[in-house]
């Protein structure tokens, strides 16, 4: 059995919380799934009327995958206030389709998608390759142009409230490792990383080459290499090491944390029939002397129902829109039709669909469910805390 890491937070483990009067840091960690990451542009949206009027900014972003380029953006524009970041956000996605998105030929794209379904029917999970089904050059030059307009991400020229944006990678090499790009104010205390699962490599500017390198899932996107000057890494998607990276946000210093999680772990599990804490073969396992750490106080959004069906409304009613919103993917859709069945391999085609009304679609459902949420707290003022020294000295590490 492969190791787990452990997870700690103060109900478990007893400790005395504090009372706090002072605005406490807030991390928001943003997980990877593909496009449906529109979801997170519109949940941000309904978080908005509350984090404005709410002592507690967001002082800390941390992404991983597809989440760690919403994060860039959100981060990069922030300055402007969050309405704005969010607005910015949303029109990136909204505009979104794949010859716009993607560079290369689409004939060419097509069959190296007949080659990938067939090597995934065969050997399911992201293995190290060169080979990838499309070029995200395009995007990732859309972004860095956001980027650059609002100044960049650089801990003197982003907002002043965002102390740390981090970008969780995976390093591709003989054993695949955790790697945490951080823009900070300031260096993690080393006594801050015990037991962290991840390595952190400081950088003075991030950029959408660092977001990218986290999004870039073996077979679809290709692996990204980043040359720091002093070391060089070839990195491949951050969902492979930590999809939903807590840990490293609660390291940073949140306090809170809001995460908005689009992964859709759980509805495969449930499908499955599987334990909510299962990992696929192909995750990095975490050492046996590592632990996880979790906020006292936690908010997460994520998707109450599948996405399947708004892309199916979407697309199903013209052949046209439906190949154009699958574009080169199409021949997984009838492979998993075949293996899987219309309702799922319309639920995996949720990762990687681009149509304007399934873009609208998720937008609008993130909005929503996080509305729905929201208005069961009333408000986002937590009272307990624990400190992330508190936590560390109950652990016993």
């Amino acid at each position: 059995m492969r190791p787990r890491p452990k997870s700690t937070d103060s109900k478990a483990l007893n400790i005395p919380v504090k009372r706090s009067i002072t605005p406490l840091k807030l991390g928001l960690v943003l997980s990877g799934g593909g496009s449906r990451a529109a979801y997170q542009a519109g949940a941000l949206k309904a978080l908005i009327p509350y984090l404005e009027k709410h002592p507690d900014k967001i002082s800390i972003i941390i992404g991983s995958s597809i989440g760690s380029v919403n994060g860039l953006v959100l981060a990069a524009c922030m300055g402007e206030g969050l309405e704005h970041s969010v607005a910015q956000l949303q029109a990136l996605w909204r505009k979104r389709n794949f010859r716009n998105t993607f560079a290369g030929s689409p004939r060419a794209a097509f069959f190296r998608a007949i080659r990938m379904a067939f090597v995934q029917w065969m050997a399911p999970g992201p293995s190290p390759t060169k080979d990838a089904i499309f070029d995200p050059t395009p995007l990732m030059r859309e972004v860095d142009d956001v980027i650059l307009k609002h100044g960049g991400l650089s801990p003197t020229k982003r907002a002043s409230t965002i102390e740390a944006v981090g970008v969780m990678t995976t390093v591709e090499a003989m054993e695949r490792k955790p790697l945490l790009f951080l823009s900070s104010h300031k260096e993690i205390p080393k006594e801050y990383m015990t037991g962290a699962t991840f390595d952190v490599y400081q950088v003075e500017d991030l950029t959408a080459r660092h977001g990218f390198a986290s999004a870039a899932l073996p077979s679809v996107l290709p692996p990204v290499e980043i040359n720091t000057g002093s070391k060089k890494f070839q990195l491949v998607d951050g969902g492979i090491s930590q999809n939903v990276p807590v840990d490293p946000a609660v390291r940073l210093g949140a306090e809170r944390v809001i995460i908005l999680d689009i992964s859709g772990r759980a509805f495969w599990l449930d499908q499955y029939n599987e334990a909510h804490d299962s990992r696929p073969s192909w995750e990095v396992p975490a050492g046996i002397e590592t632990f996880c750490m979790r906020p006292p106080e936690t908010l997460v959004i994520r998707n109450r129902e599948p996405f399947g069906p708004i892309l199916k409304h979407a697309v199903s009613s013209s052949s046209r829109k439906f190949a154009e919103a699958l574009g080169a993917t199409w021949p997984v859709f009838r492979l998993l039709k075949n293996k899987l069945g219309e309702e799922l391999a319309y639920e995996v085609m949720t990762y990687v669909a681009l149509d304007p009304d399934y873009i609208h679609g998720l937008i609008e459902r993130g909005y929503q469910e996080a509305k729905a949420i929201l208005a069961q707290h009333k408000s986002l003022h937590f009272e307990q805390h624990a400190t992330f020294e508190e936590l560390v000295a109950a652990s016993g590490e």
